[in-house]
């Protein structure tokens, strides 16, 4: 069992909590003085506490990241990876048509109170990099290093696998909940497997790179208004769901034995 892993357990729900609280204040504190701060800088805040309590770049840190492929292959990672973008894809179209075809269903989503309970990006310190690269150090390290672990403690595994991926899921914006919460589900399994947070973190980078590169490259917003991307990508995100349930149920079997 890794070093990080071990350090990981060691942090308490109340001890990210606190750290979480006070650079919020910082936060509100130096807008009170007029020196408004991104509210994104708290991810930045939360990784330096880890790399604090983790003692990063050791050389346990050194150690993971050389077995970061010991308990799963690249391929059948990045198949993960994939499936759960085209799948995000598909929450995408639905998300869309509901806003468009449920009469009221728009005012509510867009309601001031759930406004402000997601975090849509991170662009305050730089659109790509704190999207690809902040962002998933950050929600890796809390979600599975710090939530998935400590409520394995008071609950069965399947259901700390479960509240800590709605957590990870209620910090997305619209459209992207239900997708979080089958790529944070499948982050847990995955850290079960190979002990190592660095092996999601990675899934993570290449999961939110891809994202970020469909954007980029889609200047014509074509996957959401062309009749044949349209279509291309609902399958794809059927055929993704169908492997996703299929590889769900397959280790579900053993994840309380974890």
């Amino acid at each position: 069992m890794s070093s990080l892993d071990d350090s990981l357990k060691k942090i308490t729900i109340l001890q990210i909590l606190v750290v979480l609280l006070a650079l919020i204040g910082l936060v509100i504190l130096f807008d009170i003085f007029g020196y408004s701060i991104s509210e994104d800088w708290v991810y930045v805040g939360v990784i330096l506490y880890f790399i604090y309590r983790l003692r990063f770049f050791s050389s346990e840190f050194k150690q993971d990241l050389t077995n970061i492929f010991a308990k799963i292959t690249p391929k059948s990672l990045f198949t993960i990876v994939i499936v759960n973008v085209f799948f995000s894809y598909g929450m995408l179209y639905l998300s869309i048509f509901a806003l468009d075809h449920i009469p009221g269903f728009r005012s509510l989503i867009f309601a001031p109170i759930f406004s402000i309970l997601a975090i849509t990006s991170l662009a305050g310190i730089g659109g790509l990099i704190s999207t690809v690269f902040v962002s998933p150090i950050c929600e890796e390290l809390l979600f599975r290093g710090v939530f998935l672990n400590r409520l394995k403690l008071i609950v069965p595994t399947s259901f700390a696998i479960i509240i800590s991926s709605i957590l990870f899921g209620a910090l997305h914006s619209y459209g992207n909940i239900i997708s979080a919460f089958v790529f944070g589900v499948c982050m847990c399994i995955i850290y079960l497997k190979t002990k190592n947070i660095l092996t999601c973190i990675l899934a993570h980078f290449i999961n939110n790179l891809l994202a970020e590169l469909f954007v980029h490259i889609d200047s014509g917003n074509l996957i959401f208004t062309n009749d044949i991307f349209i279509v291309l990508f609902s399958i794809l995100a059927i055929v993704s769901l169908y492997l996703i349930i299929i590889s769900l149920r397959q280790e579900w079997k053993y994840i309380d034995k974890r």
